[in-house]
């Protein structure tokens, strides 16, 4: 039963992911097929792999699927748990499993239909199979971060759907934050999300990946560890599950 209901939630964010793929590309179909319409379609201002794709129209049902694909807590089971930290690494185990599959799943769905339309010549000249590898990393770092966020939230509040909605919420204001107060002049973790773009533009850019990740993994490895402490510190017996 269990199984199943894996199985149906990954074939829905396939669905999903390939319904949102014809959304944002379906203009650039008609297009010649050369190296431009690949850094198109790929592009970090607009399209599937757009930075306000990622923070404002994908954090939403990254966490809905965070939540279907974890275990419903039970306080009972929690409250015996000897060690409370064991208990919070399996929660992060669980958030990280469900974060590779997201991320795994909207790449995979990004390079099949890319392969199809565009060709493998196209997506060579580009450097687009070793861009996303890169970038599988750089996505799994950024929605991880935005996973203990959320549990940050539930922890304080005892409320999913208020975890849900201020996560979300908090990514949208910091997006728009960057881009219209701060204009983009300023350095946020949200810059490092162009960086698919600048590879598949300028070739691979191997000197500049610890300058990406080291920021994101600071980030992720900060929120992780304040999550941590409050699960710890928290009353289980007053939450109502």
């Amino acid at each position: 039963m269990l199984k199943n209901r894996y199985f149906l939630l990954i074939l829905s964010m396939v669905l999903f992911f390939s319904v949102f793929w014809f959304t944002q590309n379906l203009e650039y179909l008609k297009f010649p097929k050369n190296t431009e319409l690949v850094l198109f379609m790929n592009g970090s201002l607009y399209g599937y792999a757009s930075i306000k794709s990622l923070c404002l129209m994908l954090v939403f049902p990254y966490l809905i699927f965070l939540l279907l694909f974890s275990k419903k807590e039970r306080i009972v089971s929690l409250v015996r748990e000897k060690n409370r930290i064991q208990a919070h690494h399996k929660i992060v185990k669980s958030t990280i499993i469900a974060t590779v599959l997201y991320v795994g799943i909207y790449l995979s769905v990004n390079l099949i239909f890319s392969f199809l339309f565009l060709g493998n010549k196209l997506l060579t000249a580009t450097n687009f199979y070793s861009g996303i590898l890169f970038y599988l990393l750089l996505l799994f770092l950024f929605y991880l971060t935005i996973g203990f966020l959320f549990r940050i939230i539930y922890d304080i509040t005892a409320s999913i759907g208020q975890a849900l909605i201020f996560g979300a919420f908090a990514m949208c204001l910091f997006y728009l934050i960057d881009w219209i107060i701060l204009e983009g002049l300023y350095w946020t973790p949200l810059h490092t999300l162009n960086f698919f773009d600048l590879w598949l533009q300028n070739g691979p850019m191997i000197s500049e990946i610890p300058y990406v990740l080291i920021p994101n993994v600071a980030t992720a490895l900060i929120l992780y560890l304040l999550s941590s402490n409050i699960f710890i510190k928290k009353d289980f017996y007053s939450y109502e599950k």
